[in-house]
């Protein structure tokens, strides 16, 4: 089992204790709960500080435990370095702690680093966070574990937890398939090499590839459910939690089917930036759309390069539609309304 250690300030000089006494809990603190009461934590990327507060709103209202992440390639296209997303964060959970007079369990985790890896430990390390995500899953097995087993000795001491990555999400081999949907559980990660992985490494999550994707599903994602099951069953036995990416399109039951499998975290993404893009005039989505088109890139790839007008559009509708999109979703596919009461 897992021996990390609770993220504090004990540990860890760069954990933020707020006037309230909240901190942060690593994912190996809100996932142990998440499974030991069969529900799902979801893991909003904060594509903006909009995104964020919508999050943090749908989080106290429902009493969910939430996980706010950003992936190493949004730090960049969104203007989200892990310092500015940490004083987001951080603000906005005093906020609503001083309004409502209660808090729920919050992770702050960067996700997906793959190129700049010290880099990126570092500046989460320096901004407080509470988690990363290492993904050399593009990389031999064996150097994927070197790198990782690398990182976890120098953050697990300080109390922040890891998550590490086995098959590639959205495969590029299952991509290229033209019998994909006859041969797609063939690409899934195998339980075996999860196993060797964790084993190898001793990180507090493991995504996998089961078959779902980053971005908008084109057609319903096939999902291996018996094959989360085999992973989670072996790797739980590590203390190690299962993470489904890919979120945005799969659908509440999917979702449910995911958690009775044994998936414990799921990053939910596109789907929140799409609902705020609805809001913006169409003059601006035109003029975004058109140099996303101009520099072969999606939409949100280019949202750095429009950010002073966006800075000055009325988001409030925008969070509204967010804030209940997550609160259903919370209620309906992740199964963590009202467990926040379940972290003392």
């Amino acid at each position: 089992m897992s021996s990390l250690i609770p993220f504090s300030k004990d540990v860890n000089p760069n954990a933020r204790v707020l006037k309230s006494g909240f901190t942060l809990l690593n994912l190996n603190d809100l996932l142990r709960v998440a499974d030991e009461h069969g529900f799902g934590v979801p893991a909003c990327n904060a594509r903006s500080k909009w995104i964020v507060e919508a999050t943090l709103d749908a989080a106290w209202e429902m009493k969910s435990p939430i996980i706010i992440e950003i992936a190493e390639s949004e730090t960049g296209y969104c203007n989200m370095q892990p310092d500015k997303l940490s004083d987001i964060v951080h603000n906005g959970i005093e906020e609503r702690i001083s309004k409502n007079g209660y808090s729920v369990p919050v992770c702050l985790h960067h996700d997906h680093i793959q190129k700049d890896v010290d880099g990126c430990v570092e500046r989460s390390i320096n901004a407080g966070f509470s988690s990363c995500e290492v993904d050399l899953s593009k990389q031999p097995i064996e150097d994927n574990i070197n790198k990782c087993k690398e990182v976890a000795a120098k953050i697990h001491p300080l109390g922040m937890s890891l998550e590490v990555e086995e098959g590639e999400i959205g495969a590029a081999e299952a991509l290229a398939d033209p019998d994909v949907e006859k041969n797609i559980d063939k690409y899934y990660t195998k339980a075996e090499d999860a196993v060797k992985l964790v084993e190898g490494v001793k990180p507090d999550a493991l995504a996998f590839f089961v078959g779902n994707g980053h971005g908008v599903y084109l057609k319903t994602p096939i999902i291996g459910f018996y094959r989360i099951k085999e992973i989670c069953d072996e790797i739980r036995k590590f203390g190690v939690y299962g993470v489904l990416h890919g979120g945005t399109g799969i659908s509440p039951e999917m979702f449910k089917k995911a958690i009775e499998a044994g998936a414990r975290k799921f990053n939910y993404a596109t789907a929140l930036s799409n609902i705020w893009y609805k809001y913006f005039p169409d003059d601006l989505l035109a003029a975004m759309e058109k140099t996303a088109k101009e520099k072969e890139k999606p939409l949100r790839k280019i949202q750095n390069l429009f950010e002073d007008e966006i800075a000055k559009l009325d988001h409030e509708e925008a969070k509204a539609e967010i804030k209940e999109h997550l609160k259903y979703m919370f209620v309906n596919g992740f199964l963590c309304d009202g467990k926040a009461e379940l972290y003392v």
